[in-house]
């Protein structure tokens, strides 16, 4: 009798569970096709030799990142066998789409299911009607990443990766339920209209769906349950729900002396939105919102206050990048990026330039990290009726699916709208299309303040001030961001000054935003003596540091995020990493870079000491005194000082400012131990591998690495080789002898390496810098058999590369060409390469390395020779290795 009662109760309850609310992913054993594939809609389409493959996914993880121009932008399909259960029969079925992009066509069964435009907000279709419950059920999804001028972003300085990138689900609910297709939000939504140290003030407006085709009778209960699980304030309501959708309002629900949410104490509370049957008493539905109590307010003066207190917002940008995946991004990846900000002491984030994934916001709320979120619409728009739709469509969806979040506090959009306008040559139509601009900014901030009038709106614009008052955007948004990047794309470090005050001298009411700075960084490349665009630590170092100064001493300042908290990819850009932008803090495989360390140090108040260039661990240089060489070392920390051993040696005491301290470093040949102490007694230790590079090569000689026309040091970690800076030869030494740096030209001045994607390797640093007109290459070697390898490439007349408009005139200014270019080689007088034409037999941008066995006989070391037919002869790189 007793196992039949146990029997019985467990029969009810998990028919009750039946009754109740579902989820669950469906991400595993997709087919997939990219391309067109007429017919996949049908259910029975031969889809066995299509790929499986696993959501997230993207198409364009590999032809995003290789050496061919372009990657494929169209149509991909997806189909999946999903058996769906007879409980599904009993309510509601729906498929919740995090995120695709960027057109989306679903199809349940061969049946039309819907469509949604955009690639970053999420989606939900009912399927109810189209499914066959209790039997296996074939969904085909169609998505296409192809450019529409209709859908924003038309274009912007990151890869649009095309596919489900984002999770999928299905949700099963009772006929009666709390509503899933309000753009795909919560079908709760939570405002705070007073909060105070002493009471806080809840609001609750409730979606309840009808789809049982009779009215029902149920009760709406929304309870607020404290951080620490005890139950707040609890407001009940009886309706008749008809078909449809009805909205439950639940007013001044009274949360007494709160515990406020803040970066210190990101006290959540939860909001459960419970859906009884009223006759029978049953739970039908359930739902879970955060509620973060706090109030903020914006200053045009003073910045950012957050609960009465003032709080300069420091952090990054965030795009959803890593490294060989691009956007298809496992849950863990997004909770790590928020876990690297927080420990880097960042308290604000700039969801940009487009709404992420939910665990993104999710991870903020419960961190304490405070948002902008914003729609792509970056660089230009389309003067039409359906790209006005879209965007309008896009914002509301932007602001339901994250209303409830309390790190939200602005909502953005337009992102250096004016950066790239169509009718820039025709000061008439120039001026229309500003109009238009403008006249969208305020569609956009209307909806935005009529969906959420809470919060404050913000337009991000690039360093052009006259760009946008011309066009009157300036007045419409609530805050004005600026994206600045003096001492990178142009001037030196303190414009960044003088621009920043004179637009809050020209907006003296308008609350402002760094929404942009930084500079990029090959973490493999490094240089003492630094300059702008040579992609090196060191120079981003600089950068930063007068940044983060500059930014601290002004109060008006709101908000700084730096760009970008990781690499990521572009496809259409060079430079020392192709297809990537580098100026994220940290690598696209999440590895620190220095300026990660230096935010750290001033940012986090936990106590660190952290050497710098932690990832170069393959050093090398020139002797500068017998038997070693001596670099500067830097060392982050918060300590009041911090003391340096090399090998257990100490090099001294110094004093920490501004957060770090600096060391010479007589490094030796071999493995070197660095560990740093500070006097709050944290610690750090650094094992370098150096190659020492002797002044005058000797029998113990065994190779040289130069990168000609360069101040670089390049570390290549997959082969563990170093590469050094150029000198002139000296007698007894080795060196170049004659020519000059290629220089890049450009409008702000030449600059130090190329930018272009040197086709057919990952070295491209090797290949971006050379010596121009050189005569010869000399190394006063031992005696022996040696390897010589020539790295070679024509870095100018690359056919496939156009001008970036976010390098803000860093391009070449010409055509410079040098026309044809022709030369010998020689290796000791022996004509190896004759009539050398590197751009006619290779091609342009292209990495040639030439082999050379040469023999140093008669103490004569190795020179190689370079005679001129026509034009400059040049080298790029130069090894030399010993064979015996």
């Amino acid at each position: 009798m007793r196992s039949l009662f146990l029997s019985l109760l467990l029969t009810l309850a998990v028919l009750a569970a039946g009754a109740q609310r579902v989820t669950y992913s469906i991400n595993e054993t997709w087919r997939f096709h990219k391309g067109e594939a007429a017919g996949a809609e049908a259910p029975a389409y031969a889809d066995e030799k299509w790929e499986i493959v696993t959501l997230p996914h993207t198409w364009n993880a590999q032809d995003a990142d290789d050496d061919t121009p372009g990657y494929y932008r169209g149509v991909g399909w997806y189909r999946k066998h999903v058996r769906i259960g007879e409980e599904a029969a009993r309510g509601q079925t729906y498929i919740y789409f995090e995120g695709a992009n960027q057109e989306t066509d679903l199809y349940v069964n061969g049946r039309h299911a819907g469509h949604h435009t955009g690639g970053y907000t999420r989606f939900c279709f009912d399927i109810t009607e189209l499914i066959r419950p209790g039997q296996t059920n074939v969904l085909a999804v169609k998505v296409d990443n192809k450019d529409n001028p209709d859908i924003p972003p038309l274009s912007a300085d990151f890869t649009f990766f095309g596919g489900i990138y984002r999770d999928v689900y299905l949700i099963h609910t009772p006929a009666v339920h709390i509503s899933t297709t309000d753009c795909a939000s919560s079908g709760v939504y939570i405002t705070t209209p007073e909060v105070s140290e002493r009471n806080a003030e809840v609001n609750v407006r409730t979606l309840v769906d009808n789809r049982s085709g009779r009215k029902s009778r149920v009760r709406v209960e929304n309870t607020v349950y404290a951080p620490d699980g005890t139950r707040t304030v609890q407001a009940s309501t009886r309706i008749e729900a008809g078909g449809g959708t009805t909205p439950v309002v639940q007013e001044k629900m009274t949360v007494p002396q709160p515990a406020l949410w803040s970066p210190d104490a990101p006290n959540l509370y939860r909001v459960v939105t419970r859906l009884y049957d009223d006759r029978t008493g049953a739970l039908l539905d359930e739902v879970v919102n955060p509620l973060g109590l706090r109030w903020f307010e914006f200053s045009a003066d003073k910045g950012f206050f957050l609960n009465g207190k003032h709080l300069k917002l420091i952090g990054t940008n965030r795009h959803q990048d890593y490294l060989g995946k691009g956007w298809a991004l496992d849950d863990i990846v997004h909770v790590q990026d928020v876990r690297l900000l927080k420990a880097m002491g960042g308290n604000y984030l700039r969801v940009a330039h487009y709404p992420q994934d939910p665990v993104v916001m999710e991870m903020c709320d419960k961190l304490g990290i405070l948002t902008s979120v914003e729609i792509p619409v970056v660089d230009r728009i389309t003067e039409n009726a359906a790209f006005e739709k879209n965007c309008l469509d896009m914002a509301v969806e932007m602001v339901r699916q994250d209303f409830n979040r309390p790190s939200v506090v602005v909502w953005a959009y337009m992102n250096e709208v004016m950066l790239r306008p169509p009718f820039k040559g025709d000061s008439v139509r120039h001026a229309i299309y500003g109009r238009n601009v403008a006249a969208l900014a305020r569609k956009i901030e209307n909806t935005i303040r009529r969906e959420d009038p809470s919060r404050y709106t913000m337009l991000p614009c690039h360093g052009s001030f006259p760009a946008y008052d011309d066009a009157g955007l300036l007045q419409i948004p609530m805050i004005v961001g600026w994206n600045l990047y003096q001492g990178w794309y142009s001037d030196t470090f303190p414009a960044f000054d003088r621009v920043i005050d004179r637009f809050h001298q020209r907006l003296p009411d308008k609350p402002l935003f760094i929404t942009e700075y930084g500079a990029d960084v090959d973490p493999r490349l490094h240089s003492f003596a630094p300059q702008r665009f040579d992609y090196s630590a060191e120079y981003a170092n600089l950068y930063h540091r007068h940044y983060v100064k500059a930014i601290m001493e002004r109060d008006f300042i709101a908000s700084a995020t730096i760009w970008n908290l990781n690499d990521f990819y572009s496809e259409s850009r060079g430079n020392a990493v192709p297809h990537v932008n580098n100026k994220g803090i940290n690598g696209l495989d999440r590895r620190h870079k220095d300026t990660y360390l230096l935010y750290k140090a001033r940012f986090n108040p936990e106590p660190a000491t952290m050497i710098g260039n932690a990832g170069w661990r393959v050093r090398g240089g020139a002797e500068t005194a017998p038997g070693e060489c001596t670099q500067p070392v830097d060392v982050y920390s918060n300590a009041k000082t911090v003391t340096l051993c090399l090998n257990g040696k100490s090099l001294g005491e110094r004093p920490v400012r501004d957060f770090y301290a600096t060391f010479d470093v007589p490094f030796a040949d071999g493995i070197n131990t660095l560990e740093a102490t500070g006097d709050n007694g944290t610690k750090d230790l650094l094992r370098v591998d150096f190659r020492l590079v002797r002044r005058n090569p000797g029998r113990e000689f065994r190779e040289l690495n130069v990168m000609l026309g360069s101040q670089r040091y390049f570390e290549d970690p997959e082969h563990s080789q170093i590469w050094i800076p150029e000198q002139a030869y000296t007698p007894g030494s080795w060196g170049y002898v004659g020519g000059k740096p290629y220089g890049k030209p450009t409008r702000h001045g030449a600059q130090p390496a190329s930018d272009n994607d040197i086709y057919g390797t990952r070295q491209d640093p090797l290949f971006q810098t050379q010596r121009v007109g050189l005569e010869a290459f000399r190394a006063d070697v031992p005696d022996g058999q040696y390897a010589l390898y020539l790295y070679l490439a024509e870095l100018e007349g690359d056919p496939q590369r156009e001008p970036l408009a976010y390098n803000l005139g860093g391009d070449a200014v010409g055509p410079k060409s040098t026309g044809k270019r022709v030369f010998d080689i020689s290796v000791n007088g022996i004509p190896v390469l004759t009539g050398l034409n590197i751009a006619e037999e290779f091609g342009a941008s292209r990495a040639v390395v030439k082999k050379v066995i040469a023999e140093a006989a008669d103490g004569k070391g190795l020179t190689v020779s370079f005679g001129k037919r026509e034009g400059e002869p040049v080298l790029n790189a130069i090894r030399i290795y010993r064979i015996y």
